[in-house]
């Protein structure tokens, strides 16, 4: 019974982020409490599975370490946030949408830690394959949606790309580059397994011009990037990526003319349109909203420990100017293009470094079973490329998609390796050395 159990955690958490999707379409199409509570009914039902069986058994456990606190306190700096927005009559935040969101953010995070507790005596357990399954039905649910001539309710952009089930265009590109980052890791022995080969290298190639077709350019050249550090194993030890991730807007804006003139190199031009150099330079007026961030950081840092509360950049100094900028009437929805500033004015510094914290021992727990080629190596890229996206969108914030996936790969982090049973897995399957495995306690 309990392996029954365990397969269907599993498959619930594999549907777990194409429902999310689907939540999504349905809480922008019809109403945001009820579509919000539908996508994260895989991970709702998780929970549910294993309380009742705690109560069926009466037993409690504790399989986390004390960095399960610094996670669950930054949901908590979250939800406050959304409940502050309410408390001061946020145009559109009901009881009923808070309520949805607190529910939202909670559940994939724990939702994941069952999952771990469940697999934890299991050898054949896989959670970077588990995520990179997840990512792919989002993928093909979305795909079948575009088939079936639907469109993205917050964006649909003409002759581009349009998923209907992710929150923005943006979002499409920072899934696919997430997924070919993973892929590179299972793309070897070709010589000795030339169908699979040839068949993750044909998904690798059809994401790559779904990528193309969305026309993210900020998310293609970060990819780029970051595919040449892992393909060409220039990664090394990788202790400056964090500390230098952190800089990632300064340095845009300061080498925005670089960009424009690597984005008019033939071979870019040759497969990313869009090329204008003031919209280049500003990143799609990024930079304004940017600059009413900056500018509140600088000269004014009212509220800034704790934060203004959810889209709590409209209480700043110059923020009516967006409207025009973006030429919209509610410029209440415009949000800060960033998770780093958006944490920051929403949060304040308690909870942007609660944020940074759960990065760190993330970035840090994978850095070194990427190092050890442990099973779990491929979330490494996955979340180095979150690490920098992070600063200069908003993919992981909030009710996007980023933040689920980087409280569920949290998870594995929080666990306490003592009570982990399996044997520790080599990316090729086979059993790694006692020395390499994890420590006990949970230190990474």
């Amino acid at each position: 019974m309990l392996l029954s159990k365990r397969k269907l955690i599993n498959n619930l958490f594999l549907l777990s982020f194409p429902v999310y999707g689907v939540g999504m379409y349905v809480g922008y199409k019809t109403s945001i409490s009820q579509g919000t509570v539908v996508a994260v009914l895989p991970f709702i039902a998780i929970i549910l599975i294993h309380l009742f069986d705690l109560v069926h058994e009466r037993r409690a456990e504790n399989r986390v370490t004390r960095k399960y606190w610094v996670g669950l306190l930054f949901l908590i700096s979250l939800i406050a946030s959304m409940w502050k927005a309410l408390a001061e009559h946020f145009p559109g935040a009901t009881a009923a949408n808070t309520i949805a969101y607190t529910i939202m953010f909670l559940a994939p995070f724990h939702a994941s830690i069952i999952v771990h507790i469940r697999n934890r005596e299991h050898d054949d357990f896989d959670f970077a394959r588990m995520i990179l399954i997840s990512l792919s039905l989002f993928l093909l649910i979305n795909l079948l949606g575009v088939a079936a001539g639907m469109h993205n309710v917050l964006h649909n952009i003409e002759g581009r790309l349009n998923l209907p089930f992710v929150l923005g265009i943006y979002d499409a590109a920072h899934m696919l580059a997430m997924i070919n980052l993973m892929l590179i890791f299972y793309m070897k022995d070709f010589a000795k397994r030339p169908g699979p080969f040839l068949l993750l290298l044909g998904y690798f190639m059809l994401n790559m011009v779904l990528m193309l077709k969305v026309n993210s350019r900020l998310s293609f050249m970060t990819f780029l990037i970051l595919l040449a550090l892992f393909v060409f194993r220039m990664v090394g030890r990788a202790r400056l990526m964090f500390p230098l991730s952190l800089f990632t807007m300064t340095m845009l804006t300061n080498f925005a003319l670089l960009v424009y003139t690597i984005l008019t190199l033939p071979f870019m031009r040759a497969i990313v349109s869009r090329v204008d150099k003031e919209d280049v330079t500003t990143f799609n007026n990024r930079t304004t909203v940017w600059d009413v961030g900056w500018n509140w950081l600088e000269k004014d840092r009212h509220g800034i420990l704790f934060g203004h509360g959810y889209q709590g950049q409209i209480h700043l100094k110059g923020w009516d100017h967006i409207a025009e900028v973006f030429d919209v009437k509610d410029v209440q929805n415009v949000h800060m293009h960033s998770t780093f500033m958006q944490t920051l004015i929403n949060q304040g510094i308690v909870g942007y470094a609660l944020l940074l914290l759960v990065v760190w021992h993330t970035f840090t727990y994978f850095r070194k079973r990427y190092h050890q080629g442990a099973l779990e190596s491929p979330l490494f890229a996955l979340v180095v490329y979150m690490l920098f996206i992070l600063q200069i969108d908003i993919i992981c914030y909030g009710n996007d998609f980023g933040n689920a996936l980087l409280l569920c790969v949290f998870a594995m982090v929080v666990m306490d390796q003592r009570y982990i049973k399996r044997k520790p897995k080599a990316l090729d399957g086979s059993y790694l050395e006692a020395a390499t495995a994890p420590p006990a306690g949970g230190a990474v």
